[in-house]
This record gives structure tokens, C-alpha cells and sequence, in this order.
């Protein structure tokens, strides 16, 4: 993996499935892309991966580095593509509805206000019996409505943990 990428990496870890050759996945807050190119070793050539990221900084350095991952692979072409948009507003990209084996998200659910907007766009997406997985912040207790007003709190991840 190319070394801005990983230079870039927030989250709290990849969770997918393993060996999942031909399958179409959606990484929801892809940022600089680390996830997105970790995914097309386990999905081969056949599969393909999208990401999705609301900031221009981080999609710049994921696109930036398309080929050299598809040259490090060794496949013909790229299998994966990024798309700009708050994952809130995935309905906004249009992308096939039960297009997608996996849906996966590191570490950014807790960053959205709604996170009923994020789920059930994602749900509308999946195939039927496809698989939504995600690692991120989760709280043992409701966060205190004084603490979800906190901006420094819900950039550190904290006060949009997930109860």
C-alpha cells in the first residue's frame, strides 16, 4: 500500500469478511483510501469497491494513488472508484439500489448526526443477503446531551459514540 495512504489512516480497523472473490463493496467514510485498497486483494479483479468520503483532501490523495495500486496488484485495470458525498446522503449518489455483497465503514458512523440516514440508505443498497459491517466507537451508556453538543468531543469520536 502506498505510503500517503496509510500516512492518512483514522480509523479503528478493517472489518470484512475474508477471500470474498467477485464481490461488490462499499466503504462508507473511505477517506485517503486505506480500506478501499485493502478490500480488491480479498474481492480479485472480478470484484469491485466504491468509496465514499465528504472530504476533498482525503479523496484527492486516494485518487492520486489508483494506479499504483492497481499496478502493485497486477491487475488490467482498477477495480475501485471514489465518490464524493456525506455518508448521510448516499441516496444523493444514485448508486444501484441491492447493488453491493458488503458494505462496510471504519470508525465514521459515530461521526454522523443522523445516523438512521446512514443505515437505512446502506440497508437499501446491500443485496438481499448482503452484509454490513463496521467497526467504530461505541459507548456503554447514552452520551449525555451536553457532551453531543461538544464540537471537540464529536471530532475525537466521542460524543457520537454509538449506544
Amino acid at each position: 500500500m502506498h505510503d500517503e495512504v496509510l500516512m492518512c489512516y483514522y480509523g479503528c480497523g478493517l472489518i470484512a469478511p475474508e477471500a470474498l472473490k467477485s464481490a461488490q463493496f462499499l466503504d462508507l467514510g473511505c477517506g485517503a483510501g486505506r480500506d478501499v485498497y485493502a478490500l480488491p486483494q480479498m474481492v480479485d479483479e472480478q470484484g469491485f469497491v466504491v468509496g465514499v468520503d465528504m472530504t476533498d483532501e482525503q479523496l484527492d490523495v486516494a485518487r492520486t494513488h489508483q494506479d499504483h495500486h492497481r499496478d502493485a496488484y497486477g491487475y488490467a485495470k482498477s477495480n475501485v472508484e471514489f465518490h464524493k458525498e456525506s455518508i448521510e446522503f448516499l441516496a444523493d449518489l444514485q448508486l444501484d439500489l441491492t447493488s453491493f455483497d458488503i458494505i462496510v465503514s471504519n470508525c465514521v458512523v459515530n461521526l454522523a448526526t443522523d445516523k438512521r440516514e446512514v443505515l437505512r440508505p446502506a440497508f437499501n443498497l446491500l443485496k438481499l443477503g448482503g452484509q454490513l459491517y463496521f467497526s467504530d466507537v461505541y459507548a456503554d451508556r447514552r452520551v449525555p446531551a451536553v457532551m453531543a453538543r461538544d464540537h471537540v468531543l464529536y471530532g475525537e469520536c466521542l460524543s457520537g459514540a454509538l449506544y
